[in-house]
């Protein structure tokens, strides 16, 4: 069974945007800090560490994880894979949020051939979506490219029901282990995104 979504933002992938013009678009005053990561409600096995920033500007918390840390060296070429929620305020509330991003993360010599993200998971199931936008990081020694898709949570929620998830973008493949899975149910279940988790924090 195949599953086509849409992001309901614009696709393009900028990738010869230059950081300096992306910051320019971020509204004068933005800071991100470190903030409190939600409580636990569920019990999740896994090594990963789940970070929140609180955006004093927006009045809101972003809550990653990064599932895939990427390695480059020699003919090793592996992306790294950033999940991120954002919700209102400093605490999860009674609604969960919609939707998820991925940022994509490569770096040369490797690229991706398109900016379609495939997430396959369990009996051939397959969901598919487009770029939702990217940009280029020249580096000191080496380009790096960035993706960013967005996933609803609820798709999400039924990929990750299944053990055997694979992640592709343009050609460039990552599995995800029981520890990946893991990391990334609890970052759900922690906004009240994973079914049957509760919000611990403002709502139930």
């Amino acid at each position: 069974m195949s599953v086509r979504w849409s992001a309901r933002v614009p696709v393009h992938l900028a990738l010869c945007v230059a950081p300096a013009l992306l910051a320019a678009q971020i509204p004068t005053g933005h800071r991100l800090t470190r903030a409190a990561v939600p409580p636990e409600v569920q019990v999740f096995r896994h090594q990963k560490t789940l970070r929140a920033a609180y955006d004093s500007v927006a009045d809101s918390t972003h809550l990653s994880v990064v599932t895939h840390k990427g390695k480059y060296f020699l003919t090793i070429q592996r992306p790294r894979l950033t999940w991120t929620v954002v919700y209102p305020g400093r605490t999860p509330g009674a609604t969960a949020p919609d939707h998820l991003e991925l940022e994509f993360r490569t770096q040369e010599p490797q690229a991706a051939g398109d900016s379609r993200l495939l997430i396959l998971y369990g009996d051939g199931r397959r969901l598919e979506f487009s770029s939702a936008g990217g940009f280029s990081d020249p580096g000191v020694q080496t380009r790096s490219f960035f993706m960013r898709f967005v996933v609803p949570c609820d798709a999400m929620a039924e990929a990750l029901a299944s053990e055997e998830v694979q992640v592709s973008v343009g050609g460039i493949s990552e599995r995800f282990k029981p520890d990946h899975l893991e990391a990334l149910r609890d970052l759900l279940s922690r906004v009240g995104a994973w079914p049957g988790g509760c919000i611990a924090n403002g709502g139930t």
